[in-house]
């Protein structure tokens, strides 16, 4: 079991979590409608679509670090010359790849005319890789000090709402949403950097070529598994602005924020518990928390998903056949999503599994792939594409219980670590 320390900064690392996923639930319920109403569901849609394209750069800047780089720091915390080498390489690596994101947006700003008419709104969103790299959450994640991320989330969340409300007063405003959105995160990302020279003493170092490729090689299949996971995301709402137009991103996207919004109930669990995981393997812990966070999710979607009509009503005072039903197809999949992610890094990985973790995602990205390409140049319609994180999440799951029952982890507790 755990000992009282252990209950105290699950605890706190929980409630830390806990507030910032609320702040995330609750400011775009503020924010959102304010902007459909202004900029239109066309303009809505393409600050939505720019917004796809560049987190695919910041998929690639991130290579996974969020996930091995956490581990690594976790297992390290009290050699502050190994986390000073990890924090320096792994900073590196991300500058470098920023760089080469930069030059590779560029280029396409000045091939394709559907980047070269809107780029300063591309520009403009880039911001959001520079915060990536100066705010280091997955160090915070290692040291289990995730107030720090509560407490930098909050102030430049709140930031950047109240300015959304004084400068964004018409649709020829459109492009502050996302220079805002950027500052917000390149000023949070300073102020964590100060932070960890300041109390935890990192200094920065110049690892050698083994300890660079070392990170690499070791985040490589936690990067191929963000790409399955959070590139399914950005996927469909490429595929839609292609093929549907802005309009449709606009109501895909309200229901899609909503929805991992909903989502990050897993996620708060998932990163709360999954450096004590992959320090203690508690198996006991892992299957009350599963069992309670399924109960909890369940009661929670059966009135969301009676009520969306009202729902939508409310926070986005849109009522639209084309937003109910996109609505009720993308949050029938919110269930095997949240079993999914809390089987994943928390159990698998913890318990050395890291593959299987991985390759759940990317077999389920594969398949995602192929149907979300079916479903837009066979079929054209937009339900069948919404279907589509559905097909994610539930064959990301049934691969995982197919993994965790081939390695009988629920059943033997003297399971191997490694595979």
């Amino acid at each position: 079991m755990f000992n009282s320390e252990d209950k105290k900064r699950l605890l706190s690392n929980f409630f830390s979590l806990s507030a910032l996923q609320g702040l995330n639930m609750i400011l775009p319920l503020i924010t959102l409608p304010y902007l459909v109403r202004i900029l239109g569901v066309e303009n809505f849609g393409l600050i939505n679509f720019s917004l796809s394209i560049i987190m695919y750069f910041n998929i690639l800047v991130s290579f996974g670090f969020e996930l091995s780089a956490t581990r690594e720091i976790s297992i390290n915390r009290d050699n502050i010359k190994r986390i000073s080498e990890i924090f320096s390489a792994v900073m590196i690596i991300k500058i470098i790849l920023t760089v080469i994101s930069l030059f590779v947006l560029t280029a396409l700003i000045c091939f394709l005319d559907v980047f070269a008419r809107h780029a300063l709104l591309y520009y403009a969103t880039f911001g959001i890789i520079i915060g990536n790299v100066t705010f280091p959450s997955w160090f915070f994640q290692g040291m289990e000090r995730m107030k720090y991320i509560t407490y930098i989330n909050v102030v430049s969340k709140v930031g950047f709402t109240i300015l959304i409300f004084m400068l964004v007063k018409g649709k020829e405003d459109l492009i502050y949403v996302p220079i805002l959105n950027s500052l917000g995160a390149i000023l949070g990302g300073m102020y964590s950097l100060w932070l960890i020279f300041k109390f935890f003493k990192i200094k920065i170092l110049f690892p050698n070529k083994q300890i660079i490729i070392s990170q690499l090689i070791d985040s490589y299949r936690f990067f191929l598994s963000r790409v399955a996971n959070n590139g399914s995301r950005y996927l469909a709402i490429t595929i839609i602005g292609i093929y549907f137009g802005n309009s449709i991103v606009g109501y895909y996207s309200m229901v899609e924020k909503l929805y991992y919004a909903f989502m990050s109930l897993g996620g708060i669990i998932s990163q709360t518990i999954y450096p004590y995981m992959s320090r203690t393997k508690n198996l006991i812990f892992f299957k009350k928390i599963f069992i309670l966070v399924m109960l909890i999710s369940f009661t929670i979607l059966l009135p969301i998903l009676y009520f969306n009509g009202l729902l939508l009503l409310t926070i986005f005072n849109v009522q639209n056949d084309i937003l109910s039903t996109i609505f009720i197809i993308i949050f029938s999949g919110s269930i095997f999503g949240i079993a999914s992610a809390l089987l994943g890094y928390p159990l698998l990985a913890a318990f050395g599994y890291i593959k299987y973790a991985n390759d759940s995602l990317i077999y389920a990205s594969f398949i995602y792939v192929a149907y979300i390409f079916i479903a837009s140049y066979v079929f054209r319609n937009i339900y069948f594409v919404s279907f589509s994180l559905v097909v994610y999440a539930a064959v990301g799951l049934i691969l995982r219980l197919f993994y965790i029952h081939k390695t009988k982890l629920f059943y033997n507790k003297n399971a191997n670590l490694k595979i």
